[in-house]
């Protein structure tokens, strides 16, 4: 009979763990900002408070970081619960220096509270190269990072190594960072790829435009015609060559 009884209760307790179990929130750090900063690395303080979160959420904390030559540092940093995910930290950096710099840190999370990072002394971690040694004469690019417009943007030396003038639009949605960001600058990449066509960070999604300017412009003849290309002048004089041996003299 005793027997029986032990049976009985063991399933109830179980059932009561579980239960107890589910009942528990995950509690996770809440904060957005969008800010420029001189020294994010050493100056940005991550503030954020805790709230709780629906049962199976997950807590995350993402950062984006901007930068051109000579400029502020535009920061978008988002922490708060999300819906789903899976636990990982990812570190992107999407365009290098010299020039324009942009890199994102993301951390996925399943515990309360382990979204806590309070700096930036771990990410933004970027090589000066604004020294007059390292900086071009002859290269010059509008350049600015800016929360909005920066249409009368200064024209600065480039650093040495930078091959064209970008300017670009970002627009973010999600994780309650709805912005636009506007970047010149000189770069090293090709093309709209600032972002390296990635367009989610954490739970932002990203939409890039922009226009760019190389350095390798075509060459203009002293009259003002362009120069026919390279491939088209070896067409012209391998031509005669290659119908030569369809020529019957007499």
């Amino acid at each position: 009979m005793g027997a029986c009884r032990i049976q009985y209760v063991l399933p109830v307790f179980l059932l009561v763990a579980l239960h107890w179990t589910l009942a528990q929130s995950t509690y996770c750090e809440v904060s957005r900002t969008l800010s420029l900063e001189d020294d994010p690395g050493r100056t940005f303080n991550w503030t954020s408070k805790a709230e709780k979160c629906n049962p199976g959420e997950f807590c995350q904390e993402t950062v984006l970081l901007i930068k051109a030559e000579g400029t502020k540092t535009v920061i978008l940093a988002s922490k708060s619960c999300v819906p789903q995910g899976v636990e990982t930290v990812t570190f992107v950096q999407y365009t290098a220096p010299p020039g324009l710099v942009a890199i994102s840190y993301s951390n996925y999370c399943n515990d309360s509270l382990c979204n806590n990072k309070d700096n930036l002394a771990s990410v933004w971690k970027v090589p000066e190269t604004t020294a007059t040694s390292n900086m071009s004469g002859t290269r010059h690019c509008p350049t600015c990072v800016a929360l909005g417009s920066c249409s009368s943007a200064p024209s600065l030396p480039c650093a040495n190594g930078t091959t064209q003038c970008y300017q670009g639009r970002l627009e973010f949605s999600g994780g309650g960072l709805d912005s636009i960001v506007h970047v010149k600058g000189c770069t090293t990449m090709i093309g709209c790829r600032l972002m390296a066509k990635i367009v989610s960070v954490g739970p932002m999604t990203v939409k890039e435009t922009c226009n760019y300017q190389s350095f390798l412009q075509p060459r203009k003849a002293e009259i003002g015609a362009s120069w026919m290309p390279t491939s088209l002048w070896v067409l012209e004089l391998l031509l005669p060559a290659l119908l030569l041996p369809l020529i019957h003299f007499p």
